[in-house]
């Protein structure tokens, strides 16, 4: 028993002794550096602003501070990608180079260059650098700085080349521009400056109103005007204000030119008068460079001096050259001074905007689109109830009568014997059913309509201004279709005749609703009578002349195209007929008549109202040989060698015939 409990107290010893170096070495401080890798937040740029423009050779360049999470170094500032000021410190510090200020309530830190930079574009940044050498770069924004004012100079006026500057002596004497073209006018003036820098234009006229014209220089320093029509023989004076993005103003003015007046044959005209006083300017007015750099002029630079035009008087058997234009521009000027000076001053600024110019150029073309598509409307109102394609197609098909001329067919007033424009009449099937539709033309005809193969159909008047059927009593002399009521048609009874068709007005001819009296008016315009062919074309002429462009020239042609085919339709035909009428009563006859061709050797047929003077019609021009002629008057009875005219052959080979009917009243 000692012996074993002498062997545990031994063991507890061992164990003791082996855990007590541990038990000390815990004690014992350990010390370890840990790295940074954390970098600094990013500076934040505040002014100049990216894109700025600068008008100071040491502009002030600001950002928010960075932070740092084990302290921050130092700033580096960037000027075009490059190092420019390195190892900025933290604080304020003033020295021969720089001044860097720090906000500290803001966190913002400023810095101004003392060395002035050169007007240029610039790029710049900041890079915040912390201890560990680790860095944060802030974006990179543009600015540029300009203290100068802005270049212009002017390189051609008209067709003569110049190099006058803003700031240069410019001469007294005339540049004489379109020497070689005795046509030529409305100048361009052509000139090199600063990009983006806008340029106040002021042209002075002599006798007229100062137009001005505010325009940019592009972005590749070109500049480029166009003026307007100008006198001949009048000393023009140019006056320029140019200001760049910054501000800066630079001055170019009293620049004079002429254009002058040329003669036909080519001689070389003598001066017989001379000026009063001839323009001068001063040499000595040089406008500085450096003029106020953030305002501009509020008026005129300098008084304008009063001129009397130089005027050259032809000599004898010469003619002055003077394009058409130029006396159309002249003669719109003495137009606008009879108005009123309020409305005379507005309508010369409105010809002198950029909307008018940009309008001039197809303003005819445009007069006559806004035409035809105001009549389309005005047309398609009346039938805006039952619209289909078919329906858009007669319409469209109205406004063009001397392309599309219906003859055949005709549905005219039975009452007062007048034509009926602009009534619908429906193609109907044996069921009633729709087949086809047309619109009547401004003298009451239609062309065929899809008449079915094989099938019965019928006709049918539908307009709100007119009844249909009329219920009246065909004349016994006349067939069917010569005075249609609703009859049916098929193979048996058809042959291609002309059908009449019988209608009356509602309210009669003077009571139509006002929009249909529109309609039926416009419909009258667009067949061209002379008065209004011959007006349009003049005016769209003027345009053309006046503002030559592609455009007002399609105008023109347009015109002369629409009177061509109007002119050739009237004059179709190469014989006439006439008729007389010789009463067996007391009383003139002053109705008119409704005939009706059917040529058996050509199958043509036509169909219209004649109108009478007194007792003798107007010329009717025709192809016909040997046509079927069916006359037919309201209560009356036209007889031809006391026969009752209702379907006689008869042969018309002479140019011109007359034949005579006799009237008796029923």
């Amino acid at each position: 028993m000692t012996l074993l409990k002498s062997f545990k107290l031994f063991a507890i010893l061992l164990f003791f002794l082996a855990i007590r170096p541990l038990a000390m070495a815990s004690e014992v401080g350990v010390f370890a550096t840990i790295p940074d890798t954390t970098p600094p937040s990013v500076p934040i740029l505040i002014e100049p602003s990216d894109g700025s423009l600068l008008g100071d050779n040491t502009p002030s360049f600001k950002w928010y501070e960075a932070t740092d999470n084990m302290g921050l170094s130092h700033y580096v500032f960037y000027l075009n990608g490059n190092i420019y000021y390195n190892n900025l410190p933290l604080t304020n510090t003033e020295n021969s180079i720089f001044t860097l200020t720090y906000d500290s309530l803001e966190g913002i830190y400023t810095i101004t260059p003392k060395n002035s930079l050169s007007d240029n574009s610039y790029t710049w940044k900041v890079a915040a650098v912390d201890y560990a050498g680790l860095s944060a770069h802030s974006d990179t924004w543009d600015f540029r700085i300009d203290t100068l004012a802005p270049n212009f100079t002017l390189t051609k006026i008209g067709d003569t080349g110049v190099n006058i500057s803003a700031g240069s002596v410019v001469s007294s004497t005339p540049v004489i521009i379109f020497k070689d073209d005795a046509t030529a006018n409305e100048p361009t003036l052509i000139a090199n400056g600063e990009p983006n820098s806008s340029v106040k234009l002021t042209v002075i006229v002599p006798g007229d109103t100062d137009k001005i014209y505010t325009t940019n220089i592009d972005g590749n320093g070109y500049y480029e005007i166009k003026l307007g029509i100008l006198p001949r023989d009048t000393d023009i004076r140019l006056d320029f204000i140019i200001t760049d993005q910054i501000g800066h103003i630079s001055v170019l003015e009293k620049v004079y030119f002429r254009i002058q007046l040329q003669y036909w044959p080519t001689a070389s005209p003598t001066p017989t008068s001379t000026p009063t006083t001839s323009p001068t300017t001063d040499p000595s007015l040089t406008p500085s460079p450096s003029v106020s750099l953030s305002t501009k002029p509020s008026g005129s630079l300098t008084p304008s001096p009063t001129i009397t035009p130089t005027v050259s008087l032809a000599p004898s058997g010469i003619i002055p050259i003077l394009p058409p234009r130029e006396i159309i521009h002249e003669a719109g000027d003495e137009l606008i001074e009879l108005l009123p000076e309020p409305t005379a001053d507005a309508v010369r600024d409105f010809l002198n905007s950029i909307l008018w110019k940009k309008l001039s150029l197809f303003l005819a073309l445009l007069l006559i689109g806004i035409f035809y598509l105001s009549a389309f409307i005005l047309f398609l109102s009346k039938f805006v109830g039952d619209l289909s394609f078919t329906l858009l197609k007669r319409i469209f098909i109205l406004l063009f009568p001397p392309f599309y001329q219906a003859k055949k067919n005709l549905v005219f007033e039975h009452r007062d014997t007048f034509a009926s424009p602009l009534v619908k009449v429906e193609l109907l099937d044996k069921n009633e059913q729709i087949i086809d539709l047309t619109i009547t033309n401004l003298h009451g005809n239609f062309a065929d309509l899809d008449y079915p193969v094989g099938q019965a159909w019928k006709l049918r008047v539908k307009d709100p201004n007119f009844y249909y059927p009329i219920g009246d009593e065909k004349p016994a002399q006349l067939e069917f279709w010569h005075f249609y009521q609703g009859q049916v048609f098929n193979t048996d009874n058809y042959r291609g005749q002309s059908i009449v068709i019988p209608t009356l007005r509602a309210a009669g001819q003077d009571n139509l609703p006002l929009l249909e009296r529109w309609r039926i008016y416009t419909l009258y315009l667009l067949d061209y009578p002379n008065w209004f062919a011959g007006g349009l074309s003049f005016l769209c002429l003027l345009f053309a002349l006046r503002y030559a462009s592609v455009y007002n020239l399609a105008a023109v042609l347009f015109c002369l195209v629409m009177i061509i085919f109007k002119v050739k339709t009237s004059l179709s035909g190469e014989k006439q007929l006439v008729l007389n009428t010789e009463l067996t009563g007391a009383s003139q006859f002053s109705d008119n008549l409704v005939l009706s061709f059917l040529d058996k050797t050509t199958g043509l047929a036509r169909s219209l109202v004649m109108p009478f003077e007194f007792s003798r019609s107007k010329p009717l021009r025709h192809d016909f040989s040997k046509p079927m002629l069916t006359v037919f008057a309201r209560k009356i009875a036209l007889k031809k060698d006391n026969l009752v005219i209702g379907g006689q052959q008869l042969s018309l080979f002479q140019k011109k015939e007359e034949i005579t009917l006799q009237v008796e009243r029923i």
